[in-house]
């Protein structure tokens, strides 16, 4: 069974491979501050390259077959 994500608090993304939306950068969830308070649930994602793009959780999208295959080579 896979792991259980909850958008509406961020609950779930640690260590999942996400896309930035608008620079197209992969990388692995790093950490995630969770909604609270009506304030949107943040992350941060680290890119192979060493640095970071932060953001709300809706400035990143679930990567297609071939991002996911550029991360993870196996």
């Amino acid at each position: 069974m896979g792991k259980m994500k909850i958008p509406a608090t961020g609950q779930g993304f640690l260590g999942e491979i996400m896309v930035h939306k608008i620079s197209r950068a992969v990388g692995v969830v790093e950490s995630v501050v969770e909604a609270s308070n009506g304030w949107p649930p943040q992350i941060v994602l680290k890119l192979p390259d060493g640095s970071v793009k932060k953001g709300r959780l809706s400035d990143f999208r679930d990567p297609s077959a071939k991002e996911r295959a550029a991360i993870n080579p196996a």
